[in-house]
């Protein structure tokens, strides 16, 4: 399981996803992983990183990647996140698929 410290959270430009600006700590991280945000000491939102960005011209070493997670037709879980305000916070991020199959 890789680690991302998340230095600041702000709202993509599109207004419909979030960018979670900060480090990776540890392992791997690409796009189609799963970021597992923190609720409560026992709940965690799941949601499927949609792109990593490298910021090169920031100059804080702290905010040089971006994970961003879009909330396309999901406005409620958007404000939801949006309002947990995740600053200077480390989360989990697992190689895990998000898409349930029926059978």
């Amino acid at each position: 399981m890789a680690v991302f410290h998340v230095k600041k959270t702000s709202l993509g430009e599109d207004k419909t996803s979030l960018v979670f600006k900060g480090k990776i700590i540890e392992g791997p991280i690409s796009k189609g992983m799963t970021m597992e945000i923190p609720v409560t000491g026992e709940t965690v939102i799941k949601m499927k990183i949609y792109d990593v960005v490298q910021f090169d011209k920031q100059k804080d070493e702290d905010k040089k990647v971006g994970l961003v997670v879009d909330f396309y037709n999901l406005p409620d879980d958007l404000e939801v996140v949006q309002d947990l305000n995740i600053a200077d916070e480390d989360l989990n991020i697992a190689d895990e698929d998000l898409n349930i199959v029926n059978e």
